[in-house]
């Protein structure tokens, strides 16, 4: 069975996802990134991470879900989310506790280039095999974006809720 790429650019939604896809669907998920949410891993239960091997491969009864903000490396089914840039780089900006110049991250000068350069890469529009959700979906119209997801996945929704982020911020 092949993976499943979940693809966003940072801060554009991957962690709450693959918070929806376990709680609502109960398909766990990993990450390219190794120790991805911490090296207690409390966040990841509350997300449904599972560590890859060694190599990054998976066991056998593993998720094949996969989490990346890099490039595409296949034409594997994918996930792709998008989220306003403008609040997805303030939120990057947040996320590296303020000791970049906004204008350096608009400008792409970390490790995931510009969030234009993200989209036009994978092009989510025109790629095969891609279900594009917005972050901003995600989080007004969760049953619409569950109703997609399991089409796309061929899975059935068995909840419709998940946690607050109140419950996700108490364990960072």
């Amino acid at each position: 069975m092949s993976h499943i790429w979940i693809a966003s650019y940072p801060r554009s939604g991957n962690t709450y996802l693959r918070t929806i896809l376990w709680h609502c669907f109960g398909l766990r998920s990993a990450s390219v990134y190794p120790k991805d949410l911490g090296e207690d891993n409390s966040l990841g239960r509350l997300v449904g991470h599972v560590e890859l091997n060694e190599g990054g491969t998976f066991g056998l009864n593993e998720p094949r879900l996969i989490k990346t903000h890099n490039p595409p490396q296949d034409l594997n089914k994918t996930i792709y989310i998008v989220r306003d840039g403008r609040a997805a780089i303030v939120s990057l900006w947040h996320f590296y506790k303020c000791k970049h110049l906004i204008k350096d991250l608009i400008d792409g000068q970390h490790r995931f280039s510009t969030w234009t350069r993200h989209i036009e890469v994978w092009d989510p529009w025109l790629r095969p095999n891609t279900l594009l959700l917005r972050y901003e979906d995600m989080v007004s119209d969760l049953q619409n974006v569950l109703d997609s997801i399991s089409v796309f996945l061929n899975a059935p929704v068995q909840s419709s809720s998940v946690p607050s982020r109140e419950e996700k911020r108490c364990l960072r």
